[in-house]
């Protein structure tokens, strides 16, 4: 079963387009196609967001409190829709979204939730008084520090981070290992399995998918696109194998603008990499104990 849920916010960008993601893709055939390809789908529809949400260009994060007015909304309407027997499919949304969803699953899961980024950057940016940044590129910074923002302490430690993909790693990332996109295309399978191999057995995983890892000749309608990437065929793959471990519980899926994508072609390339990649990935993997005691 996966259960889908949208999270229709640019709170953490500049430019709107994100907001309007869940949208575009449930228009495109999200559920019907992960349906054909046997996957029963329970739609949520989406977080229900504040009617106002803060916009400016104010230091030190762009529209606070705005984003975290998301993140709050996210982690008090969480209950409502995730299920962790279930695949949780998150249609956001800019990538700041993973405050949210990381605080709410760190609720749950203390230390055995690790965040798998698979992104084109590492958003580790940290708050300057004079410098006004997007929460979008600060998102893994809040998780792995404490702050004055607001009073919020260490969600997730950042040995339980891992980024794939990132082209230009930044200088400090705070423990966060990454792993770039040249070596990441050396061998994709070999990276998956190293990453998952030192995982503990009862971790649980979230995937958070940035489309600007994709190249801009196949993903033009990223927020922010990449002129090199991977390809939608080496995404396939890397989602493919970490869809497949049974400690996943679930993907959230960032940075695509609708508004970019004219003729929806865009969208559709991206539901049918998701509805290919869930159906593969879940046929193939072995059922965690509670799972197999929920159908029991």
């Amino acid at each position: 079963m996966i259960q889908l849920i949208g999270i229709p916010s640019f709170a953490g960008a500049l430019y709107p387009g994100t907001d309007e993601t869940p949208a575009a893709l449930r228009k495109q055939g999200i559920q019907a196609l992960l349906e054909q390809n046997g996957l029963p789908v329970s739609n949520w529809g989406d977080v229900v967001l504040p009617s106002y949400l803060p916009r400016h260009d104010i230091a030190p994060v762009r529209n606070w409190p705005a984003p975290h007015m998301v993140w709050e909304a996210i982690i008090k309407q969480g209950s409502s829709w995730f299920a962790p027997e279930k695949f949780n499919l998150l249609l956001g949304g800019d990538c700041s979204i993973i405050v949210g969803v990381a605080d709410y699953l760190a609720k749950l899961y203390g230390e055995k939730l690790y965040l798998l980024i698979i992104d084109a950057h590492v958003d580790v940016v940290k708050p300057e008084p004079e410098l006004c940044v997007g929460a979008a590129a600060m998102g893994l910074w809040f998780l792995t520090n404490e702050n004055l923002l607001w009073q919020k302490p260490v969600s997730v430690d950042a040995g339980q981070i891992k980024v794939l993909g990132c082209q230009n790693p930044p200088a400090e990332t705070y423990g966060i290992t990454t792993i770039t996109l040249q070596q990441l295309r050396q061998n994709i399978k070999n990276v998956s399995e190293a990453i998952l191999a030192s995982i503990p057995e009862d971790g649980r995983v979230l995937i958070h998918f940035d489309v600007d890892v994709i190249g801009k000749a196949e993903m033009p309608a990223a927020y922010a696109p990449s002129e090199t990437g991977l390809t939608i065929a080496e995404a396939h793959e890397l989602l493919t194998y970490l869809v497949a471990d049974p400690r996943t519980i679930g993907m959230e899926v960032t940075e695509f603008s609708a508004l970019k994508d004219t003729d929806g072609s865009n969208a559709r390339s991206l539901v049918r990499l998701l509805a290919d990649t869930l159906s593969k990935g879940l046929s193939t993997r072995k059922l965690q104990p509670e799972q197999e005691a929920i159908l029991k």
